[in-house]
């Protein structure tokens, strides 16, 4: 009869001790994350989810109902941290056009530095399914605190063209269209240099600055 100890069999966790249930939730969303990525939107299940990180698939609904609530909070982690990326970029950005360049290329740095954020919110699946808009949403003039996360960063540059309309440094134009097309050249950019790397042949940073040129420039006031 073998003297060696018997292995070591780790049961099947279902739950936190009492008191530490909060310490589940980034546990689970990292888990999801990296599943997302690896799987793809329509290929993740909670089921595959929950085996991952030891719940039942009942335990892990007490966290998150179904995927769509993962993936949302996943892009609202996002939209939070690029909200606060856009506020520091205003606040040192100088005055005038610096101020709206300062956001584009913290949208940029954003977008480059966290890239498997960026694809969550922005390339896989369906993105942000809840905006969480107020009544009040569709006013795109309206403050920006009311309004779901994703409108709170577009709520940021559309105020900040308004701003520098009100200055007469960017024409006075449908600015909610405006905001929209400052954000899709961004967002051009940032995807195709996260999704196909290597269909650059410019120098990125030249790119970059170049993009910003080319934007700023299509918002000055015509000539008189």
């Amino acid at each position: 009869m073998s003297d060696d100890p018997p292995d070591v069999v780790t049961p099947f966790r279902t739950r936190m001790p009492r008191g530490q249930g909060h310490l589940r939730r980034p546990e689970i969303l990292a888990a999801a994350k990296e599943m997302f990525l690896a799987d793809g939107y329509e290929a993740f299940t909670t089921r595959k989810l929950a085996a991952r990180v030891g719940l039942s698939q009942t335990g892990l609904y007490v966290y998150f109902k179904s995927k769509e609530d993962l993936l949302d909070a996943l892009c609202r982690q996002s939209f939070v941290a690029l909200a606060e990326d856009f506020r520091t970029a205003i606040a040192g950005g100088g005055e005038g056009l610096s101020r709206l360049r300062a956001l584009g290329l913290a949208y940029i740095q954003f977008g480059l530095t966290h890239p498997d954020e960026y694809r969550l919110t922005f390339l896989e699946g369906p993105g942000l399914t809840k905006m969480q808009q107020s009544p009040a949403a569709a006013d795109q003039d309206g403050p920006a605190a009311p309004q779901g996360l994703g409108s709170q960063v577009f709520l940021i540059i559309h105020d900040e063209l308004a701003r520098l309309a009100a200055a007469g440094l960017v024409r006075r134009a449908d600015l909610t269209l405006a905001t929209h097309s400052l954000w899709f050249a961004l967002h051009g950019l940032v995807a195709t240099l996260i999704a196909r790397p290597g269909y650059l042949r410019a120098d990125r940073e030249a790119l970059i600055q170049d993009l910003l040129d080319s934007v700023e420039n299509s918002l000055r006031p015509a000539p008189l």
